[in-house]
């Protein structure tokens, strides 16, 4: 390793600043244009950094608020026409024990030590872009308001004798600032010391804040910087080879597809960025976590397409915006049987909606207005049928040409103070429905940033297709949705008090999504924590909240819950948390029976849960909990979840994760016929499984594996036939075998290369197996052995990304 010692001829030549935050002020310092551009490698050059201002006076944040550092932080800045460049000494009495686990981009928990910083470019305090790399090397960037954004730079880390050093090169480009001759920011610095849990700031931020940009410094000085053209195009290039094994598949098992498109961005002026997405691939998108759902609610899927991630803080405005209904299952995709012709077998029957474009276009002006338009478009979507006699196909149409919008207006006002407005619209052509949604709202703080009220309005407007309609699935209504509340986020001791309501008409699930209708929901939630470590324990805290759920219309209790919450982190780094839920009156269910004013009554139910993860330092961790939920009619459930954690290298990581459930005797809904519905008692059974590996080649090349098998059984036990007054009647009659065996079980292999700086290539396989039968009392290896020989779905595609700057590309011109 080389040595690294700061010459005190460069030290006194440059303009030193000391952090004096532990005084509750929060620090300043003035950066220097730079008069020789320093080379990124991770190297200290003598006479590189001679004009650089200089940070130091770090503060430790982690674990004992304003203590002394464990070692000795010091970090350069310069700028110039095209960049800020930062060079950080990281000082350490052991370099060898430096945690150093490599990790894919945007990884901030891997047990590596990190430095990080962050620029508050309209010195605002409401978003700010942050920066950070690891001693591994590995980069981490993103937003406050968004951490899927990703920008291109460069960093280099190097290990010392005395520590380790890393240097940035932040272009303008990756970042948004106001075009003004004299700019003034707010700044942060930050590093991790990984095997003492330690963090330490350059601006010391008062934990508990709601905010902790109040809490920063500022860096001043710079001058006649001008925002530069953002341009960038992502092209790429993909090609995929898809078998699938199901019977009705047999004669033409293979297809293969190729494809090509363009991520485009473009800087529109120092403020907005225009972002569109042309001829989208998502073949590559990891597989979702799908299982059975027994209730009558839509099960709420992550989302993993990284454009409908990126960028979108604006658009979540008043929560009314579900990114997965673009590109949804088509709307026919389940009815398509139903309109063959005897002689007909279904050979093609897409599972998503085809997206053609998309475009965001978002930003902020100097005076603190948030505009965004989002706009998607989703082409017709074809099913085909063929006939057996004479061979010929016909296009069945499932999903029609859909125009999704959002328009949203956001106005930062002092104090963290904003108000919002939002209109979401989806259109589809003559024969299908349409819907569109307006919501407004207000955030009100105080002048210390410690309390805060708002409210918020939505109002939606469903179109049912006019004549001859292609399909229509709601009426025309107009429903409305409203919140308020008021909250302490600051301190110690915190509250919030909250109510809202939903009318029976309310539905925004053409773009957005709810679950409930004609909903009142209020509460009130306490909390006490203590921040330092005392005793043995890092910190603790504890909540106490009561919620009451009833209907609007008639006042009927939905559910009543009085909880209790605790946490804590020991000194072992043992974490800890627990709770109990006491809901003491009967609950009126609207939802299961799955006709419109019908209910089941259910009784209270106290539940009780625990949880633990162990220090993620030691190569062995485990994560767990228990959950165990007892009815008052004596029905029981639990859950219980075991997950070691095991890195046996920097390189090589792995997690295996087994959750079981038992609910026996549970009761829901098996089916309805005219107006009589039918319930089932069932002892359901939960199995889940998954595994997540990681193998790191280098920094740049990495191969994962993520594999899950959700396994489901229940025996049915009794009939019984619901009552108007909500309660339940045994039907001995009833000759019905509602036992099921439910298996999904799914592989994602996926090895990835980045070869130029934003610029990916990458293999994946993908393996699905979806299947269900009347074997629910089957063992756990015959389940297994007939699951391997369902139906199966693979799927292998190669896709190669390449990332062109225009101001990259205009350096290497010239």
């Amino acid at each position: 390793m080389r040595t690294f010692v700061l010459p005190a001829l460069l030290i006194g030549s440059m303009l030193a600043y000391t952090s004096n935050a532990s005084a509750g002020i929060p620090p300043s310092a003035a950066i220097n244009r730079s008069v020789i551009i320093p080379q990124i490698d991770g190297r200290i050059t003598e006479g590189e950094w001679t004009h650089a201002t200089l940070l130091s006076g770090f503060r430790q944040f982690e674990p004992v608020s304003d203590a002394e550092p464990s070692f000795e932080t010091k970090v350069m800045l310069m700028y110039d026409d095209e960049a800020i460049y930062i060079a950080a000494i990281m000082f350490d009495r052991a370099p060898d024990s430096i945690a150093r686990q490599l990790g894919e981009r945007d990884n901030d928990d891997l047990n590596a030590d990190y430095f990080g910083f962050a620029f508050d470019t309209y010195n605002n305090q409401q978003d700010a872009y942050y920066f950070l790399v690891s001693a591994s090397g590995i980069q981490v960037d993103g937003r406050m308001l968004d951490e899927t954004y990703n920008a291109v730079w460069h960093s280099e880390v190097s290990i010392t004798d005395s520590g380790w050093i890393a240097e940035f090169r932040i272009p303008y480009s990756a970042i948004r600032f106001p075009g003004l001759p004299t700019q003034d920011w707010g700044f942060q610095a930050m590093r991790k010391i990984r095997r003492y849990r330690e963090q330490i700031h350059w601006a010391l931020e008062e934990k508990g804040t709601g905010n902790v940009q109040v809490h920063w410094g500022r860096l001043t000085g710079f001058e006649n910087i001008k925002p530069p053209l953002r341009l960038s195009f992502t092209p790429y290039l993909s090609a995929n080879m898809q078998h699938n094994s199901d019977p009705a598949f047999r004669s033409d098992p293979w297809s293969f597809a190729y494809n090509g498109g363009m991520d485009l961005k473009y800087g529109i002026n120092e403020s907005f960025t225009l972002d569109m997405i042309l001829l989208p691939d998502f073949s590559q998108v990891q597989s979702d976590k799908i299982q059975k759902n027994l209730t009558a609610l839509e099960l709420i899927y992550d989302e993993n397409r990284t454009f409908f991630n990126e960028g979108t803080d604006l658009f979540n405005k008043g929560e009314l915006f579900y990114s997965r209904r673009i590109g949804r299952t088509p709307l026919r995709h389940y009815m398509v049987n139903s309109m063959l012709d005897k002689t007909e077998v279904l050979t093609h029957n897409p599972v998503s909606a085809r997206l053609l474009n998309a475009m965001k276009f978002s930003g902020r002006t100097g005076s603190g207005l948030g505009i965004g338009v989002f706009n998607a478009v989703t082409g017709n979507t074809w099913a085909t049928a063929k006939d057996t006699v004479s061979g010929n196909e016909r296009k069945i149409l499932t999903d029609p040409a859909t125009n999704y919008n959002i328009v949203v207006l956001d106005q930062a006002l002092p104090n963290n103070s904003s108000v919002y407005f939002i209109n979401t619209n989806v259109t589809r052509p003559g024969g299908w429905d349409d819907s569109n949604v307006t919501g407004a709202g207000a955030t009100v703080g105080n002048k210390t940033k410690t309390y805060f009220a708002g409210l918020s309005f939505s109002a939606s407007k469903w179109n049912k297709a006019g004549a001859n309609p292609e399909l229509s699935w709601g009426e025309n209504e107009t429903g409305y949705n409203y919140g308020v509340f008021l909250m302490k986020s600051r301190g110690k001791f915190q509250f919030s008090v909250y109510q809202s309501a939903l009318d029976s008409n309310y539905n925004i699930n053409d773009l957005g999504i709810n679950r409930y209708r004609n909903q009142q929901n209020r509460g009130i939630y306490v909390s006490y924590r203590l921040y330092e470590p005392f005793g043995i324990f890092l910190n603790f805290s504890q909540s106490l909240g009561l919620d009451q759920i009833r209907a609007l219309n008639n006042k009927t209790n939905i559910n009543t819950l009085l909880t209790y919450k605790g946490n804590t982190t020991f000194k072992n780094y043992l974490t800890m948390w627990w709770g109990v839920s006491v809901s003491p009156a009967e609950r009126y269910d609207y939802y299961e029976p799955r006709i419109q004013g019908r209910y089941f009554i259910k009784p209270g139910y106290t539940q009780g849960w625990i949880g633990f993860s162990s220090d993620y330092r030691k190569k062995l961790a485990i994560d767990g909990q228990f959950y165990y939920t007892a009815e008052y009619d004596k029905k029981h459930y639990t859950w219980f979840e075991i997950g070691p954690v095991v890195r046996l290298s920097n390189r090589l990581s792995f997690k295996h994760t087994t959750g079981m459930g038992d609910n026996p005797g549970d009761l829901g809904f098996i089916g309805a016929y005219n107006k009589t519905v039918w319930f089932g008692k069932r002892d359901v059974k939960t199995l889940e499984n998954s595994f997540s590996g990681k193998y790191m080649v280098s920094r740049l090349i990495s191969t994962s594996l993520l594999f899950r098998h959700f396994w489901q059984t229940a025996d049915y036990r009794g009939y019984y036939i619901l009552n108007t007054d909500g309660s339940l009647a045994p039907d001995p009659d009833l000759v019905y075998d509602a036992n099921f065996n439910y298996n999904f079980f799914s592989i994602d292999l996926v090895i990835g290369w980045e070869f130029a700086p934003g610029s990916m290539l990458s293999l994946v396989w993908k393996n699905n197996i979806e299947s269900e039968n009347k074997a629910y009392n089957i063992k756990y290896l015959d389940n297994l052995d007939r699951l391997f020989n369902a139906s199966q779905l693979n799927m292998i595609s190669i896709k190669a990304l390449y990332h062109l700057d225009y101001l990259m590309l205009k350096r290497r011109k010239h």
